[in-house]
């Protein structure tokens, strides 16, 4: 074969040749499209972030600094105790609400995104509540709008003549519960709901602080000061219904009133120095008899062998009198224990049993003034120089008597020994009793504000408690704390109760001062062991009554218990003379010994003991108050870091993060 001319194409295959194209060849972009395609979309990103990030949140912060000031400026008001002012204030605080719900809606989309959605969740229900809390003030304003006078305040109404008495106002009370029961139901529910939706916020998702300010802590005080609302708000309504009973409208009610002596102090607030019986109708208080505690005694039928605390701590005291017959600190427990041996002595049968002691007294003179009581001489709530004490608590410590018992022999019933002005005490209790209600009853208009708030402080720090025989009454005042119960606490809640005895018959509590601190140890795994020191000061020096020369002041001879959570276990304790004894008690593990304070000295007692539960954050302890004790120092180390100072003025339950 020949060869191809040489002018003929050579064929090449496909792959031989390289693809020619008019178009440029396409390289990679260059730096500064790089450069400006980051910058736009950062751009865009800024935008983005300040529309629905950046500018959201400052109008949020700037709504609730602004809402946080008007809430501010509604507890000054509420101070000044003016209605018309705080019903405004409300108005403004509403507005404040709606526009931070306004700015608050700019976050929306983080509903959208993991982890965030749960903070978003938070404000809503955080807003919810808000918004449920301002409908229950607007309620409670109009609510007590019609008693404004009554208790103070400048109101909206008002009752008529200013010039009426206190009396009278009671009278007016009386008659018009009946119209605030609707209104106590639908602030409850409020109340209710905004408790729903804070329960709802998980407080351990929050830092402990931020830029110095607390944040967990202070939602988890919200929360808890929200719970405590609402359930104050719902057991209102149980005792309001029965307000009418207690107060006589439907029949005159007979109460058997104790008079505590908590210069010497017993379980329930002190010992029980002299009685009265009253009668209340329509609100108006009227005295039927009154007399000594001894006298009492003399009309018991039975001989009861002392419990073993009087027989091993209680000299010369071989029997259970009915002075005696208030043993537990609880005081509904004492009286299921008194009313039926008081009703031994052939004594009047009542309706309930309301117990006082000299605090509430002294109190309601300071806003009466001194009073003249005939036989009794006069009285005031200035210091007498004889005891650096009200001169009213010093007098009523003469009427009361001595540090020295009555003794009876056990066989013919009569006295063998009683203190010098025995004979004379008889029947105190109602003179003076009766003429410090007649005074608080006929005070003016500007006068009730300030004892209103006087005996509202009194119930509430355990000086006045109540008994009612009726079951649904007795179950309406414990549902509002003003029973004197030891309360139950749930499962991994902690407890302390501090029971001081006085059985040396001195008057020495008025002078005997307590320090509680307690260090909390939580461990990694939530066990706590805790250490509990209470120091006891005497700082007085024998102090001697001027008329007799009997003491006031002397040894203080003090059965102490301690109640914790039941199962907790004692470790190590130190300070008591007798050694302490470990036992139960109304639902309590009990630590419990004896010891002496001689004046001017000071005595310490320590508790080592570990918690039968183990805790989480927040840890919370409900400590309660003793009746008839002085408003008392609570200290709290939590894992070696002090906590605030707490003066108890009533029981608290304390809740600290960690």
């Amino acid at each position: 074969m020949n060869p191809p001319a040489s002018n003929a194409p050579i064929l090449h295959s496909f792959d031989d040749q390289p693809l020619v194209t008019n178009k440029p060849i396409k390289r990679g972009l260059s730096m500064p499209k790089i450069f400006g395609t980051l910058g736009i979309l950062l751009i865009v990103l800024g935008i983005l972030t300040f529309l629905f990030i950046i500018r959201p949140v400052f109008a949020i912060v700037a709504s609730g600094k602004k809402l946080k000031q008007e809430v501010s400026v509604m507890a000054t008001v509420a101070k000044s105790q003016d209605l018309v002012a705080m019903k405004k204030q409300i108005l403004v605080i509403e507005t404040g609400l709606s526009d931070l719900q306004k700015d608050f809606i700019g976050l929306v989309w983080m509903k959208a995104v993991p982890i965030a959605n749960n903070y978003y969740k938070d404000g809503e229900h955080g807003l919810k509540a808000a918004a449920n809390l301002i409908d229950a003030g607007q309620i409670a304003v109009d609510a007590i709008a019609p008693y404004a006078d009554v208790i103070g305040l400048k109101g909206l109404a008002s009752t008529g003549d200013g010039a009426k008495t206190a009396q009278d106002r009671i009278g007016f009370i009386v008659e018009t519960l009946d119209k605030i029961k609707p209104q106590l139901s639908v602030l409850g529910e409020k109340v209710a709901a905004a408790k729903t939706e804070v329960d709802k916020i998980d407080p351990n998702r929050y830092p402990e602080s931020f830029r110095g300010t607390a944040v967990r802590s202070q939602i988890i005080e919200g929360v808890a000061l929200l719970d405590k609302a609402s359930t104050l708000v719902n057991q209102a309504k149980p005792l309001l219904e029965s307000a009418p009973y207690i107060l006589g409208k439907d029949s005159p009610r007979k109460y058997l009133v104790i008079f505590q002596n908590d210069a010497e102090l017993r379980p329930t607030g002190g010992f029980m120095t002299g009685y009265a019986i009253i009668q209340v109708s329509m609100g108006k208080i009227s005295t039927i008899e009154s007399d000594d505690i001894y006298k009492l005694d003399e009309k018991f039928p039975k001989r009861i062998t002392a419990p073993e605390p009087i027989l091993k701590y209680h000299p010369n005291v071989p029997y259970w009198y009915l002075r005696d017959q208030n043993l537990s600190p609880d005081f509904k427990v004492s009286m299921d224990t008194f009313y039926p041996n008081y009703l031994l002595t052939k004594s009047a049968p009542v309706d309930g049993i309301i117990a006082v002691d000299t605090k509430l007294l002294v109190d309601l003179m300071k806003v009466t003034g001194p009073i003249g009581i005939p036989g009794y001489g006069n009285f005031s709530a200035e210091i007498d120089k004889r005891c650096d004490c009200p001169n009213v608590f010093y007098q009523l410590q003469v009427l009361a008597g001595s540090e020295e018992p009555v003794i009876w022999d056990p066989i013919t019933g009569k006295i063998i020994k009683a203190p010098a002005n025995y004979l004379n005490r008889k029947g105190f209790l109602g003179p003076v009793m009766y003429s410090i209600l007649a005074n608080v009853m006929a005070q003016p208009k500007a006068k009730f504000p300030t004892l209103f708030n006087t005996i509202i402080s009194s119930i509430d720090g355990k000086h006045v408690q109540f008994y009612f025989l009726d079951s649904k009454i007795q179950a309406a005042v414990e549902s509002f704390n003003l029973a004197g119960r030891v309360a139950a606490t749930e499962a991994v809640t902690d407890y302390l109760m501090v029971v001081d005895t006085n059985f040396s018959g001195g008057k020495t509590n008025i002078w005997v001062n307590d320090k509680v601190d307690q260090d909390v140890n939580i461990g990694g795994d939530g066990s706590v062991t805790k250490t509990v020191t209470i120091t006891y000061t005497n700082p007085q020096p024998k102090i001697v009554q001027l008329d007799t020369g009997r003491k006031l002041n002397g040894l203080f001879r003090n059965w102490v218990r301690v109640y914790v959570p039941k199962g907790s276990e004692l470790i190590e304790a130190k300070g008591y003379e007798t050694g302490q004894t470990v036992s139960e008690d109304l639902g309590k593990t009990t630590f419990e010994g004896f010891f002496t304070l001689a004046p001017l000295n000071v005595k310490t007692i320590t508790m080592k003991y570990k918690l039968p539960f183990k805790v989480k954050s927040p840890y919370k302890v409900l400590v309660q108050k003793q009746g008839g004790t002085k408003d008392f120092i609570y200290n709290f180390k939590i894992n070696g870091k002090a906590q605030a100072e707490h003066l108890l003025k009533a029981d608290h339950e304390f809740i600290f993060a960690y």
